[in-house]
């Protein structure tokens, strides 16, 4: 039987507990690579989701005690694959299969915008970008 982290697979975790799974296959690494860092950089942009609207191009992240940039939050989608296409930058394939939101291969499908993530359910955010973080 394969485990992930304590956790044999077939409990499906993503399915039952998709709030323990996330806590053990995103959030805690991320903390983890986190701890001695004094900011982390994303590529969160504020035309995403509702929750990434307020998204500060550098603000406090509070959960992790630390920065947080947010370098493309002012960008479009557009302007994004037009600099992607311009400078003949690497993405992930799967944009070119429908999947404009690409998470991880238990909570993606291909969809508009992240209408692909966590499908069947009011879920949009695993979790790693906390909304409300301080404009700084």
């Amino acid at each position: 039987m394969e485990v992930f982290e304590g956790a044999p697979v077939e409990d499906k975790l993503w399915e039952t507990k998709p709030d323990l799974y996330l806590a053990i296959a995103k959030v805690e690494p991320l903390n983890r690579a986190l701890l001695d860092l004094d900011c982390w950089i994303t590529g969160v942009r504020r035309d995403q989701a509702p929750t990434r609207a307020n998204a500060p191009k550098l603000g406090w992240d509070e959960a992790h005690e630390l920065w947080k940039a947010n370098p493309l939050a002012d960008w479009s989608g557009e302007q994004v694959w037009a600099t992607i296409h311009e400078r003949g930058l690497p993405y992930n394939p799967l944009h070119d299969r429908g999947y404009e939101s690409i998470g991880d291969t238990h909570s993606t499908i291909p969809g508009a915008g992240r209408e692909g993530r966590w499908a069947g359910t009011d879920r949009t955010e695993c979790g790693l970008h906390a909304p409300g973080e301080e404009v700084a």
